[in-house]
């Protein structure tokens, strides 16, 4: 898929291996990069017009960084509008936003380098573990410092603006630490669409429903709301907290509490989250540990240290672990082993 031009430009095309994936790149010599003006806008390379990255408008390399060449990726999802990439940059300077209502709303979280925005009166710099949402329809300087690395997160406006209370919160830019609880339940429900790219793959609606959900999610940490902006979104929640649950089904402390501090959001959100899919957070934990017992039943081929998949996957003994498997499997793990070997054979 790589372009063998002289600006060295990587197809951005969706890849073929999946609809929804986005891979970009560009790379530049140290030539190259000294006229980089010629090289940045071309039409197939990244920052081509009607791209998810047009915004980004009267790019150059400055003139003391040309030395190295210039390098540029990102890796990630492209889901109905909604961009979701890992980013690796060299230095760069230009413009973001174009005043068109087309013009997206970007979240850039540095990794490390650094990014600095300047609008009017205002700069913004964004250290490693900071993040920058901003509305693109207003245009901003910016430039990056070398080897900066970025996750990228880029929404249509339009899909933000009809859940902000107030127009006036667009048109600006907002820094906030990563660790925030808001910024993580965005980072979390990114991973869990990450994890589900596969489903999303094969059901348009259910990619619509992910980028309508992450719109949701922009708007709360714009309009600096609380639960409320989730509530509207339940199933946002619920996808963002089975992913916390998925990843620390081992743990003896997984409570529906410490799920709700990891997604950030209320422990009684969180509930009520659950209630609307007709589902609780320790049904589904019950249901996802014990689908991993039975893996491991299957694996080992053998009913012998049950009592340590039993303990592994916190069932309160032997009993209960068969007691839970048959209501599930409809046979004993004995007994469903011996059918599994007979239907094998």
């Amino acid at each position: 898929m790589e372009d063998r031009r002289s600006a060295g430009i990587a197809n951005s095309a969706p890849s073929r291996e999946s609809a929804i994936t986005y891979r970009a790149g560009m790379r530049l010599t140290a030539e190259q990069a000294q006229a980089s003006e010629r090289f940045l806008h071309q039409e197939r390379g990244p920052f081509r017009e009607r791209g998810p990255f047009s915004h980004l408008t009267r790019l150059a390399v400055p003139h003391s960084a040309t030395s190295g060449g210039f390098r540029f990726n990102a890796n990630g999802h492209l889901i109905a509008g909604l961009l979701s990439v890992q980013v690796y940059c060299d230095s760069l300077t230009g413009v973001s936003g174009n005043n068109l209502e087309r013009d997206p709303i970007v979240a850039d979280l540095v990794t490390s380098g650094w990014i600095e925005f300047t609008g009017g009166k205002k700069t913004h710099h964004i250290g490693p573990g900071q993040i920058c949402i901003r509305d693109t329809k207003a245009s901003w300087s910016f430039s990056c410092s070398p080897a900066t690395t970025v996750r990228v997160i880029s929404i249509p406006r339009q899909l933000v603006i009809p859940h902000i209370g107030s127009v006036k919160a667009l048109g600006q830019a907002y820094t906030v630490d990563a660790k925030t609880p808001e910024i993580q339940f965005l980072i979390n429900f990114l991973e869990a669409i990450k994890r589900s790219s596969s489903e999303l793959e094969a059901s348009t609606a259910a990619q619509v429903m992910a980028r309508d959900a992450c719109a949701t999610l922009f708007s709360r940490i714009i309009s600096e709301r609380t639960d409320s902006a989730l509530d509207d979104h339940p199933r946002a929640v619920v996808i963002a907290a089975k992913n916390v649950v998925e990843k620390n089904l081992e743990l003896d402390d997984l409570s529906p509490a410490m799920v709700a501090r990891s997604v950030g959001v209320s422990l009684r959100t969180l509930h009520r989250s659950f209630s609307a899919s007709d589902d609780s957070v320790m049904a589904f934990v019950r249901r996802r540990r014990l689908k991993k017992a039975h893996d491991e039943l299957l694996e080992r081929g053998s009913t012998t240290g049950i009592a340590e998949i039993a303990t592994r996957w916190h069932f309160s003994d032997s009993s209960h672990f068969i007691k839970h498997f048959k209501s599930v499997y409809g046979a004993t793990p004995a007994a469903y082993l011996r059918d599994q070997r007979s239907g094998g054979s």
